[in-house]
């Protein structure tokens, strides 16, 4: 069974769930995952988990556009749904802190913030955003915006670097590296290493090393096909099966066979419409 992709991509499941016409572009470049499209009319609530990132969200209606930049929750939760019922987004990788807004993982942690209130340098880029109509003139505006950003970026150096250096071993391992590895792997002690990222993203490596797992135990659900959840656990790397039930019914707000019953039942992959704008 081939499920697991050559980088993870985060993936907010109920939004494929709970909204209508489900468009998705791949990137997995500049610190991007994809960026994606959908409407949604009927629900009264968006169902989220937690995934690591930042989002960046755009909610249309027509005449108006309102921006919105969105920290990961680290439990499940439902939120009021968007005011607008079109909405563009562009999902970073897990731990990115991405150009264009002036604040940190930390102080945007399980919150959703107007982009005008952290909006850094020329906003034009979000006006002509606001004015595109087209899922991929979108993501053209967004993306020549985003690159003079990066181009702007300063290196990372000191707690900075040290942070960006445990996220992508938490990253590259799947969540399944141990903190005294990190510890191994950097010379700093844990508590060292809990303090920095702590202050960084608002909560500790080891709760992020929890949310990459659930997020390869979604992909794994998604695109794979497990003939039992004892397979999915130890494909996974947790330590036994109800330390998996627990934790993913933690994010997922519900167990893992009923969301895999639900994945088939509702067609997981069919929903999510898959575009190539960007093709090579």
């Amino acid at each position: 069974m081939i499920w697991k992709k050559d980088k993870l991509r985060p993936t907010q499941p109920y939004f494929v769930f709970d909204t209508d016409d489900f468009f998705q572009e791949i990137y997995l470049k500049q610190g991007i995952s994809h960026f994606y499209t959908y409407h949604v009319n009927g629900a009264k609530g968006m169902r989220v988990v937690p995934d690591g990132c930042i989002d960046l969200s755009f909610e249309y209606n027509g005449t108006e556009m309102r921006g919105y930049a969105c920290g990961t929750p680290i439990e499940y939760k439902i939120e009021k749904r968007p005011e607008f019922h079109e909405v563009f987004g562009v999902r970073f990788m897990p731990g990115v802190q991405p150009e264009l807004i002036d604040v940190t993982m930390r102080e945007l942690f399980d919150k959703r913030v107007p982009l005008e209130q952290i909006i850094k340098g020329d906003v034009q880029w979000l006006e002509k955003i606001a004015a595109e109509t087209d899922f991929y003139q979108r993501i053209r505006v967004f993306l020549e915006a985003y690159t003079k950003a990066e181009k702007k970026r300063a290196k990372p150096y000191g707690k900075k670097e040290l942070v960006l250096s445990v996220k992508q071993m938490v990253y590259e391992s799947d969540g399944k590296i141990k903190v005294s590895e990190l510890e191994e792997n950097t010379g700093y002690s844990v508590r060292y290493i809990n303090k920095v990222f702590i202050e960084e993203m608002g909560f500790s490596p080891k709760i992020f090393c929890k949310i990459i797992q659930f997020q390869r135990a979604l992909e794994f659900f998604n695109y794979g096909a497990p003939d039992k959840m004892t397979d999915a656990a130890v494909a996974l790397g947790y330590y036994d099966q109800p330390q998996f039930i627990r934790d993913f019914k933690k994010y997922a707000g519900m167990t893992p066979k009923k969301y895999f019953k639900l994945v088939e039942r509702r067609d997981y992959k069919s929903k999510v419409k898959e575009t190539s704008f960007l093709g090579e």
